[in-house]
């Protein structure tokens, strides 16, 4: 009997052992299988991340393509010679993707171009302009001396920046010695009768772009006043201000008139309704016409009249695509009167 009982108490001991390798076999599975979800939970969850940002970024780097074929679509237009600021229902455009385009149109003829001033000997408009920023005048003439000097370093064989994707970075200046042409550098506001400069310094060098001119030291009390500073200059063009664009302020400093001039030569371009770019509007046909308009006799106006001009020479087509928040804007310097079109810079931003 005991015989018996031991090998019953074997037994069950046996099962019993196995019964508790079995439980332990199947908790270990159990947590394999756990961990094998929450694995492939995992992987799963990183490829979907993963994929879903190269969907995010294909349809960026879609919106922004499209948003530069539209600024390309702007530019179409507004690089045509026969098409004008007032031309908006060309100039801005809805497509039917919800997309957009806006154009803007100005002339580099409205602001100063300053390797054609420097190479003239026209420091005095320069100095002018400064005081009027409120630059003090010993200041304002050191800014002058400053950007003439930095033009004239032998070591300046480079220019220390170049224009954004420049067809062409070669500018067109002005030229001081042409025939029948007076160069005056006088001290009071604009040009005076009789006045005239015999020594001009001729400069070997120019800027390659406005930005050039703010790594002159002496400038710097410039661009402390007036920080939009580099909306005035270009570097394009030959030099000459358009008065049938330029503002009041531009033909005050040009030609040396009152403000008050100014403003009614201004005013009759705008025409009856006083608004730039409408139907209404009036031009100078005639250099004898700006002459009466300006109420300056002969002998003063022979001053100027090499410093305007009738017609703008160059250009400023600015293009912005746009597409579900994404913009993408175009910038042409161009001559468009010219056949073919001469782009002096492109740039895209």
């Amino acid at each position: 009997m005991a015989y018996r009982s031991n090998r019953v108490l074997a037994g069950y001991s046996v099962e019993c052992s196995a019964s508790v390798l079995r439980h332990r076999s199947q908790g270990s599975a159990l947590l394999l299988v756990l961990f094998a979800i929450i694995l492939l939970t995992g992987l799963i969850t990183a490829t979907v991340g993963f994929v879903k940002n190269d969907v995010d970024e294909y349809g960026a780097l879609n919106k922004e393509f499209r948003a530069r074929q539209l600024a390309e679509s702007g530019m179409a237009f507004g690089i045509h010679p026969q098409v004008q600021s007032e031309d908006r229902s060309l100039l801005e455009q809805q497509t039917p993707d919800g997309g957009r385009f806006q154009v803007t149109i100005s002339s580099e003829s409205t602001k100063l171009n300053v390797n054609a001033l420097l190479q003239a000997g026209r420091d005095d408009l320069l100095e002018n302009l400064f005081s009027r920023w409120g630059v003090a005048p010993k200041d304002a003439e050191a800014a002058v001396k400053g950007l003439r000097n930095y033009l004239s370093s032998p070591q300046r064989t480079q220019p220390a920046l170049q224009t954004t994707n420049a067809v062409q970075a070669a500018p067109q200046t002005a030229n001081a010695t042409q025939p029948g042409s007076q160069n005056t550098n006088v001290s009071q506001l604009g040009p005076q009768p009789g006045s005239q400069n015999t020594n001009v310094s001729q400069l070997g060098q120019q800027f390659a772009a406005v930005e050039e001119m703010s790594l002159v030291a002496e400038f710097g009390p410039v661009i402390e006043k007036q920080p939009d500073w580099a909306n005035f200059f270009t570097i394009w063009g030959d030099g000459k201000i358009d008065v049938n664009l330029a503002d009041a302020d531009t033909i005050e400093l040009i030609t040396g008139v009152s403000p008050a001039t100014a403003d009614e030569f201004v005013k009759y371009r705008w025409g009856p309704d006083g608004k730039p770019f409408t139907l209404d509007d009036r031009v100078y046909n005639s250099m004898d016409e700006v002459r009466a308009a300006l109420g300056m006799s002969p002998e003063q106006f022979q001053l100027v009249e090499s410093l305007i001009t009738l017609t703008s020479e160059v250009d400023r087509i600015e293009s912005t695509g746009i597409i579900a928040g994404y913009a993408k804007t175009i910038v042409v310097v161009a001559t468009r009167n010219t056949s073919p079109v001469r782009y002096l810079s492109w740039q895209e931003k």
